[in-house]
């Protein structure tokens, strides 16, 4: 305790004021602030001559009423919450719905079922927003580790004895409810690193250790799955951690060199896929190139308004998944084609202000890693829809069909809605609070 707050007035003024403030955490800060403004007031008015207990009284008293400063700082730190996310996050799911309602109208091969699935997704997906929006997100730093380690063994489970309709894949039966693990693990493996211990902390044995487990296991297993963009993402997300938590540019590169390495070894053990894949995207016309030249002849068909709601897919392949953003403008046009793409992009702009306005590094590195996700997730399917970028198998979230990815999606989007509430919750590094504002 600073010797200052000894005194029986200060005390109690600073408690008068601290009971107004609901966010307990700030209280420490406000008082160490209040406590400067006090302590140099009262070596001004000492200088002028007047005994320290008299000056602290007359510093007290002209601060002002501690209950009316008690009211400004709390409303100065009350929770908020960004409209602006939500209202982009519902148009995005509005735009989904309306696209899964043209598709069952349009085609008769799929059934009401459909819809169905899609709004019981959505309503889970409600819960588990509202859900992550009233948790405070710190909370989940804790279980970083665990869940990192969790993820990867249902990778390396999925990996072996996933089955699909007795088909091997990488889905798990959860019930009736086939689960993705290799899609379904990006978001949870980056955000586990994001509370893990910092790259500026580990010891020599500890960077070797952490390489191979947090670097190079999780490269390995997505490229077992043959996912060639999800073994990207996960790579890109780990190299801007890195970043972000080294202590200099030197121990940046030995970090990210051996998952790069094992990215670089595994897109050269795909080398006739790629090229199939560039040779596709370079002449989209060709006969055998149909799922590129399919979505170019309806993106050109659709004019500036489209040809309307419900209208059948022109042999647009994976309409509810991949494919979502070449029928949605077939149908409603060009301009709505724009208007998504400024969405998306307003979006991404959202997450990063997010990141920026934060004081918190923790909740800073959570945002910038979904901005990979999200970013990757929603712009590259855009892309590749009108043929800017090459094809590859990504859904996009929040627009496509899809089911358990869907409520991870909405339930990243409730953690940045909780690192946006607490924003002005999170108190400073000791010296660096904001000025506060007395009578």
């Amino acid at each position: 305790m600073r010797q200052m707050e000894e005194n029986l007035v200060v005390r109690q003024f600073l408690d008068r004021v601290c009971k107004q403030v609901r966010a307990r955490a700030m209280h420490q800060e406000i008082r160490e602030e209040l406590l400067g403004h006090i302590e140099e007031r009262t070596e001004l008015l000492m200088l002028e001559g007047l005994p320290e207990e008299f000056a602290v009284q007359e510093v007290v008293k002209q601060m002002g009423d501690p209950g009316d400063i008690g009211k400004s700082l709390h409303l100065a730190h009350r929770p908020q919450m960004d409209w602006k996310l939500l209202v982009m996050l519902g148009l995005f799911l509005i735009i989904g719905l309306v696209g899964m309602l043209s598709v069952y109208y349009a085609d008769e091969r799929y059934s009401v079922s459909l819809v169905e699935r899609k709004l019981f997704y959505f309503g889970i997906g409600v819960l588990f927003l509202i859900g992550f929006y009233f948790l405070d997100y710190r909370k989940l730093k804790k279980y970083s580790a665990p869940v990192f380690f969790c993820i990867v063994v249902l990778m390396v489970v999925s990996l072996v004895y996933g089955q699909l309709h007795d088909i091997r894949t990488a889905y798990i039966n959860i019930g009736p409810i086939g689960v993705n693990i290799i899609t379904f693990s990006l978001i949870p493996l980056l955000l586990a690193l994001a509370g893990m211990k910092p790259v500026s902390q580990w010891g020599r044995w500890e960077t070797v250790l952490n390489i191979l487990y947090r670097g190079v296991l999780p490269v390995v297993l997505y490229s077992m799955s043959s996912s060639i963009i999800y073994t990207y993402i996960y790579v890109i997300g780990f190299l801007i951690l890195t970043w972000r938590t080294s202590k200099n540019m030197k121990q940046f590169a030995l970090i990210s060199a051996l998952p790069f390495v094992g990215l670089v070894i595994f897109l050269c053990t795909r080398t006739d896929h790629l090229l199939f894949r560039w040779r596709e995207f370079m002449n989209p016309t060709a006969n055998e190139m149909w799922y590129m030249g399919n979505n170019s002849d309806a993106i050109q068909a659709a004019g500036w308004l489209g040809q309307g709601f419900g209208q059948a897919t022109p042999k647009i392949p994976y309409v509810l998944y991949d494919n979502v953003f070449p029928y949605l403008i077939y149908c409603f046009g060009w301009l709505f084609g724009v208007v998504v793409g400024v969405l998306i992009l307003l979006f991404l702009v959202r997450l990063w202000n997010i990141s920026a306005v934060h004081k918190d590094p923790y909740a800073k590195l959570i945002a910038v890693l979904l901005i990979v996700v999200f970013g990757f997730r929603l712009l590259w399917p855009l892309l590749m829809g009108l043929g800017i970028l090459p094809r590859v198998t990504l859904d996009p979230p929040f627009f496509s069909y899809s089911g358990m990815n869907q409520i991870l999606d909405m339930a990243a989007v409730g953690l940045l809605l909780s690192i946006y509430r607490r924003k002005n919750m999170i108190p400073s590094e000791v010296g660096d609070a904001a000025p506060m504002k007395v009578a």
